[in-house]
């Protein structure tokens, strides 16, 4: 699915935000079918082990990446979520 977000505020001394995400179009496999209430299979499952876990690594995202014709490892793809890399 497709959606735009709307953010909002609401206020004057405390303002407070929110906002609303609005399903705007449907998304449609090759085979013509949606995959709203089914998803899609992956090609590849890829799982952290707990020592990935751990140890912040993030083989799944570094198995992305590669795909998509970088190379990362998966202790830098874990920095991403700290907001490190």
């Amino acid at each position: 699915m497709q959606s735009r977000g709307f953010s909002h505020e609401v206020g004057t001394l405390n303002v407070v935000p929110y906002g609303a995400s609005i399903t705007d179009a449907d998304v449609i496999m090759s085979d013509g079918k949606s995959v709203e209430h089914t998803g899609v299979t992956p090609d590849e499952l890829v799982l952290p082990t707990a020592e990935d876990m751990a140890a912040g690594r993030d083989p799944a995202l570094a198995r992305a990446i590669e795909l998509a014709g970088a190379k990362v490892d998966p202790a830098k793809a874990g920095l991403r979520y700290k907001g490190a890399a």
